[in-house]
Formats: C-alpha cells, structure tokens, sequence
C-alpha cells in the first residue's frame, strides 16, 4: 500500500487528483478502529503510510468528490489528536503534525469551518510540541535534529511557514539556525 499511497501523492502534487480515486477506494475500505479511525495497526509502514494517507483522500475529496469525505477526515483528525493528547510522546506529536498540515494543504479554504478547525490542531500540536519539548534541559532552539522526531517537527514548521499557516517570524528561531533559506542564496 505504501508504494500506491507515495505514486497517489505524486499525482497529487501534479495535479492529477482524478487518477487515485482507485487508491482513494481502497483508503474509505480499510479497516476502522471502534473510535472510527483507520486501523492501521497491521502494516509494516504504519507511520509513512498515515503521512501520506490523509492528503492523499483529502486532495481526492477537495477536487474529485465535492468535499464530501471532509466530515470523515475531522472526526478522524479530532480522535486522532484525542489519542494523541492522551499519551503526548515526541515521534507520535510530530507524526501528527506533518500528517495533518500536509492534510490542511488539500482542504479547501471555502469550507471554512473545516479548514479553520484542522489549522487549529495544528497550531494547538505545535504550540504543546514547543511547550514539553524545547525549554529547560530539552531540545535548543536552532540545534540540528538529532531524532526522527524533531526532523518532521522541524519539516513541519518550515511547511507551515512557507504556507502561511504559521508565522515565520515567530517560529524560525527553531531552524534558522541550521537550515539555509532559497531567499538568502
């Protein structure tokens, strides 16, 4: 499923939305936990698969299925972030995040209460990720990562930044530091 999901993607970024609606089929027919949010628990890539997962039936929902699937992704959203708040640890908070900003990129700003509520996990995560994980004796802003976590931690607010979601102002101190901006060259 993993290599159908990444070529989904890629079709997605292309504009080619309409050419995964059998991967899109194939996402709305996996199984559902009783919270109601896909049971991925059996596969391999579990993490990788959710990243790529979520945009992929977002984008398919936003052009191809008049935004019929949105009600179905926030209630996931919301159990998931339930979850998550529930047991904050680093790699699942920062999982979280990417999955559901690259998930926000494919929702359409004209339903706004969807997009608006998605934007706010998001910024609520980031927020709560700098809280219990920078600061005093954890991780300096600026330092290079050095797990998994921080990097999509990391990935995630520079996306975030360079998509207008977040303020660059405010969050770049955690990577101007080590990473160089196309601005500067």
């Amino acid at each position: 499923m993993r290599e159908q999901l990444q070529q989904a993607l890629e079709q997605v970024q292309q504009g080619k939305t309409e050419q995964t609606a059998e991967v899109v089929a194939q996402i709305k027919a996996l199984p559902r936990t009783e919270a109601g949010v896909f049971d991925l628990s059996g596969l391999e890539d579990a993490v990788e698969i959710k990243r790529m997962l979520y945009p992929v039936y977002a984008a398919y929902e936003t052009e191809c299925n008049k935004k019929e699937g949105y009600a179905d992704i926030l209630q996931q959203m919301r159990v998931l972030d339930a979850q998550l708040q529930e047991n904050y640890n680093m790699l699942d908070a920062a999982v979280y995040m990417d999955m559901s900003l690259r998930t926000l990129m494919y929702i359409s700003q004209e339903i706004y209460e969807c997009y608006r509520e998605l934007m706010d996990l998001y910024k609520k995560n980031v927020r709560r990720f700098i809280q219990v994980f920078y600061g005093e004796g954890g991780i300096r802003p600026g330092e290079v990562p050095s797990t998994v976590a921080e990097v999509l931690f990391i990935g995630s607010l520079m996306l975030g930044c360079k998509e207008h979601i977040l303020l660059a102002e405010k969050y770049d101190i955690f990577y101007k530091g080590f990473m160089t901006d196309d601005r500067e060259k």
